[in-house]
């Protein structure tokens, strides 16, 4: 899979969020966002999914453009960015196959063992609403990747979680991303992604102002 951004540009209100990016993504690389608060970051993974609108430029996921009558939305992707939440009554595991059933690809042998991965099983039937910051996080983590996606793009997908929490997610995506497979995360803090990724690009004031191999 290969994502191209081209002179995406994006204001709201007075404030330019995003200002002529152009960048290329594939699946030889792990990428990784890094910048304070208002730097860009997320804004430029709403606009790869096909969240939020550009003024102007334009995304290619492959050759189909993000916005186009037949591609509106990113396909075959695992997306965590803003906040995202799930039925407080329902528990974890009731969640996830909820939103199973919108593709039907998979069923609860998968979800279990998604859950297992994520450190959620034995908390599978507590009720969502209950569950910590962490334990949400977790979550979100868990549906990311539940459905085997092409690509995962993970906004700040280690907010809420304590060091040992943050160990095991990055590992739970470690083994995920394997060569064919497209990851994209950000963080504010470079050390958080350094173990994952291999190519770091840092925003600030809705620019790209450095991108570095590590």
């Amino acid at each position: 899979m290969e994502i191209h951004i081209k002179n995406a540009t994006k204001k709201l209100k007075e404030t330019v969020v995003l200002n002529d990016i152009t960048l290329s993504l594939d699946n030889k690389n792990r990428y990784g966002l890094t910048g304070q608060n208002g730097s860009g970051k997320t804004m430029l993974l709403r606009s790869i999914c096909g969240f939020l609108k550009l003024d102007s430029g334009e995304v290619y996921i492959d050759e189909n453009k993000i916005g186009s009558p037949n591609y509106e939305f990113i396909h075959d992707a695992g997306v965590i960015v803003g906040e995202m939440d799930f039925y407080h009554s329902l528990s974890g595991l009731d969640n996830l196959r909820l939103l199973a059933e919108i593709r039907q690809e998979i069923g609860d042998d998968e979800i279990l063992d998604v859950l297992d991965k994520v450190g959620l099983y034995e908390a599978r039937h507590k009720k969502y609403g209950k569950y910590s910051m962490g334990m949400k996080q977790r979550l979100r983590i868990a549906q990311a990747i539940m459905e085997n996606p092409q690509v995962l793009i993970l906004d700040e997908p280690f907010n809420g979680l304590d060091k040992n929490g943050t160990a095991v997610i990055q590992k739970v995506i470690d083994d995920f991303i394997t060569p064919e497979k497209l990851l994209i995360l950000t963080s504010h803090h470079e050390s958080d992604i350094a173990n994952l990724c291999n190519v770091i690009i840092e925003m600030d004031r809705g620019e790209i102002i450095d991108e570095k191999n590590i």
